[in-house]
């Protein structure tokens, strides 16, 4: 996700002359084009956290301003995402398996360390698993989790723990398998995010905002 926004002056003398007698002007713009970066960064991360998603997330929605540290006729603005595959929630998206995307189940732990838990991370990570087809169903992946003897008595196995599963891949007591991802074809994404409307909305008042600076400057 990648926008960019410019305040040009006409290029060739007029421009030489504008930067050597009309100073303000360029104060203006470049100020303008602060503020308006601002405003978008603002009102850019606060979509990003009512889509529901974490503080990284939003901090990775980033607005730099260039020049740094001087004023110029032509200031702009970069507006991007730090986090490559953002754009999927800004516009939709249907990602497709290879054959198949394998989704944990809401019973299987959200993550390994500090990653996200995937199939290929657990086999990583923990140990092996097992595919399951069933007749007009999705297949399974099972892990292997140790249990105690009453929970293998009764059947109920409890919570699935990281700790669990790891004493399961060792072969450690008792051992069950529980299910713990599905495969699907593909995932439709929804957009999410609402980025660009901000950008066309806060670009829209660029002109207005610019005739605020100028007023503020003295101009011959």
């Amino acid at each position: 996700m990648t926008l960019k926004l410019l305040f040009r002056a006409v290029k060739g003398e007029f421009e030489q002359a504008l930067q050597e007698t009309y100073q303000p002007l360029a104060e203006a713009g470049q100020e303008t084009i602060q503020e308006i970066a601002d405003q978008i960064k603002v009102a850019g991360r606060q979509d990003i956290a009512s889509a529901g998603f974490s503080k990284r997330w939003q901090n990775a929605l980033r607005v730099d301003v260039y020049p740094k540290g001087r004023v110029s006729l032509n200031a702009a603005a970069l507006i991007y995402h730090k986090i490559p595959y953002a754009d999927v929630f800004e516009s939709g998206a249907t990602i497709r398996g290879k054959p198949l995307l394998w989704l944990p189940l809401k019973s299987t732990p959200k993550k390994v360390g500090r990653f996200r838990m995937t199939a290929d991370r657990f086999m990583q990570e923990i140990g092996p698993l097992q595919i399951v087809r069933r007749a007009g169903g999705k297949p399974l992946l099972f892990g292997k989790m140790g249990v105690s003897r009453n929970q293998a008595e009764s059947g109920d196995y409890g919570t699935v723990t990281l700790a669990k599963l790891r004493k399961g891949a060792a072969k450690t007591g008792i051992i069950r398998a529980v299910p713990l991802f599905v495969g699907v074809d593909s995932v439709k994404l929804r957009d999410r995010f609402s980025i660009n409307d901000i950008v066309d909305r806060a670009t829209d008042r660029m002109g207005e905002v610019f005739v605020q600076k100028l007023d503020r400057k003295d101009v011959d």
